[in-house]
């Protein structure tokens, strides 16, 4: 499944205000299966929400993470939440919310995803915005790389030779 992320919420002295991403384009991210499993639970239960409120629920809104009467959830009141949890779940001192996106690229980026994908995931302006921050998850490749390219001359080697005994 696929998923269009064209605005984000911000808590400012004023209030709650919808703003754009920040390159003003909408973010096109892939989730992964288990993830819209847990998207399709929450719509069932969003679904109940709308019909307890009946005309009073927000829909003009369209969230997908609301209040039970669809209005939008105070930014700071998920990254607490979210803060809480992470302790809860023994993780350690300081796991929070943008602790776990930067984990989340991290890994990505470790286990081989390239530069250019995971900076769209996180909606960086630039891939060079992503390489500063996470060069640290990107270093150690080399090894990686030395046996890459020695696979692709043994496989040019062994074309050539089938290309020998065919002439």
């Amino acid at each position: 499944m696929t998923v269009f992320i064209d605005r984000s919420l911000c808590q400012t002295r004023d209030g709650l205000v919808f703003k754009s991403t920040k390159t003003e384009e909408p973010r096109k991210v892939e989730l992964p299966p288990s993830m819209v499993a847990c998207l399709e639970a929450h719509r069932l239960r969003q679904d109940e929400f709308r019909r307890q409120f009946g005309p009073d629920y927000r829909t003009e809104l369209d969230l997908i993470f609301a209040n039970p009467d669809g209005s939008p959830l105070m930014p700071n009141s998920i990254s607490s939440t979210v803060s809480r949890l992470c302790r809860r779940l023994g993780l350690p001192k300081g796991a929070s919310l943008h602790v776990l996106r930067h984990s989340h690229a991290s890994l990505l980026l470790t286990d081989g995803v390239d530069l250019a994908t995971v900076s769209a995931r996180l909606g960086h302006s630039s891939v060079r915005t992503t390489a500063d921050i996470y060069s640290h998850a990107i270093r150690g490749k080399d090894h990686a790389a030395a046996q890459c390219w020695d696979d692709i001359m043994q496989r040019a080697r062994g074309e050539t030779e089938k290309a020998k005994t065919v002439n």
